[in-house]
């Protein structure tokens, strides 16, 4: 399997996969997690957060005037837990500690009169914020923990001129800088790294480029690939929107970055019918 090859060419203490379906016993993970332990590379802790991808609502939560289609769920999927998020580790998840924040609603962080224009009125009350997944996961490492942010946001497209994703998009991409300042009962540790699909470019592309240089300019996050060259600085090139920087790994100013990099570029081809996203990865010195 390709991803095992890239898996273990890489040797990741941590990965985050975005994109993978989700399912309650995280069979699909623990099969993943068993393939690398067989290809040299156990990674044995696995974590599939709640998600909100095909999660009913009952509600049209487009406008479109039809009921049950993947866009009136929480956040788009075909079926519950369709393309969701998991996570794999060497060292032990600490999974009683896990806070999940998927069910936070969208007008809880965005005031209600800005969102009229966006969500049908009986929606309001219904609709989360997250599209697939809000979790703070703590990891051991030796004596320190290690916070691992995550989320997938909702693609800035796809809608009208209203700009509902795009607006969805932003406010999911600045979540987590409310919840380090303890918004929504958060209780996030010093030593964190967000790492999620932000599914926007802060200079290509469609996408409220504000408030994603907001975030990752944030005092308390270090932007660590911001001096990578620019003509290598994508993470996916789109058949028709072209190369942009679409996943992000920002870990906490206090952590050290000792190495970096991305995996080359998948080849485009027509066989290919899913778009291939390239693999980020840092390396991070842990106080003490």
């Amino acid at each position: 399997m390709a991803i095992v090859q890239t898996i273990t060419a890489y040797t990741p203490d941590i990965l985050i996969l975005q994109g993978i379906d989700y399912d309650h016993q995280n069979v699909a993970a623990h099969a993943l997690s068993q393939l690398l332990n067989q290809n040299g590379h156990p990674l044995p802790y696995v974590l599939m957060p709640t998600t909100n991808t095909g999660v009913p609502t009952g509600l049209d939560m487009d406008g479109d005037r039809k009921l049950g289609t993947p866009r009136d769920a929480q956040g788009y999927g075909r079926f519950f837990g369709h393309g969701s998020v998991a996570i794999l580790s060497k060292f032990p998840i600490q999974i009683e500690q896990v806070q999940s924040f998927h069910d936070v609603l969208w007008s809880a962080v965005t005031p209600p009169e800005n969102l009229r224009e966006l969500i049908p009125a009986d929606s309001l009350e219904v609709q989360r914020l997250a599209s697939k997944v809000f979790a703070a996961v703590p990891v051991q490492v030796a004596e320190q923990t290690l916070w691992v942010l995550s989320h997938h946001a909702t693609p800035p497209v796809f809608d009208g001129p209203e700009d509902r994703n795009g607006h969805r998009n932003a406010a999911e991409n600045l979540f987590w800088l409310g919840a380090l300042s303890g918004q929504h009962a958060a209780q996030i540790g010093t030593n964190f790294i967000i790492a999620g699909q932000l599914n926007v470019d802060p200079h290509s592309g469609q996408g409220r480029k504000t408030d994603l240089i907001r975030l990752i300019s944030d005092s308390r996050l270090q932007n660590p690939f911001a001096d990578w060259p620019a003509d290598d600085r994508h993470t996916v090139t789109y058949q028709t929107a072209g190369p942009l920087r679409v996943s992000e790994l920002l870990p906490s100013a206090n952590l050290r970055v000792t190495s970096l990099g991305m995996s080359d570029d998948p080849p485009i081809s027509d066989e290919i019918k899913h778009t291939r996203h390239r693999l980020l990865w840092i390396d991070v010195e842990i106080p003490n």
